[in-house]
């Protein structure tokens, strides 16, 4: 029987419990899969973070404007012309809001 285990490639660590002689339990790593290697880079890394983040805040001001179009039309008949600018409006600043929101950490 041989000592390697095959694992799905899924499985990032294996850890057994194990008794020390005080009779409490210890945490023992069996397998750690080798750390991924980062693809891209590190220069353009800055450059990649500002285009994800613009790209989710035109994500929200697409999303936003679409409801807020339907919502206008549903209200009155040519409701989504004549409330045009408002709804323009307030979707550019809700995109704008969640594009200098928090960073998120994308480990992408």
């Amino acid at each position: 029987m041989s000592d390697t285990l095959k694992l799905d490639p899924a499985v990032r660590s294996l850890t057994v419990l194990k008794k020390d002689d005080n009779g409490d339990f210890k945490r023992v790593a069996v397998y750690r899969s080798p750390p991924r290697k980062k693809k891209g880079t590190k220069a353009l890394r800055p450059v990649e973070k500002f285009i994800r983040k613009l790209g989710r805040a035109q994500a929200t001001a697409v999303s936003e404007y679409n409801a807020r179009h339907d919502r206008s039309n549903k209200k009155k008949k040519n409701g989504w012309l004549r409330d045009l600018i408002p709804n323009l409006m307030k979707t550019r600043k809700k995109a704008s809001k969640s594009f200098k929101g928090k960073d998120r950490d994308d480990n992408d």
